[in-house]
């Protein structure tokens, strides 16, 4: 029996990744909106609304193939 946890240990390099640049795309909006003031619509929507609707879709799915990879990677422990 194998001791090693994880079958996929670049999966779990990518998912650190990931939510390293969560952290970057979350804590740093776009500057030159705040430079310029212009708040164009994207889509019909507010343009800083639209980039945290964007950022919050972008983290939960981060997460949730965190947990779905983690949940396969303990099945496959079994």
């Amino acid at each position: 029996m194998s001791n090693d946890r994880s079958r996929a240990p670049g999966w779990r390099a990518a998912i650190k990744l990931w939510f390293l640049l969560d952290v970057v795309v979350a804590l740093a909006p776009p500057l030159y909106w705040a430079m310029d003031g212009d708040m164009t619509p994207i889509a019909g929507v507010p343009a800083a609304l639209f980039y945290f609707l964007a950022v919050n879709v972008f983290i939960t799915a981060s997460l949730v193939t965190a947990y779905l990879l983690d949940q396969a990677d303990g099945e496959s422990a079994a």
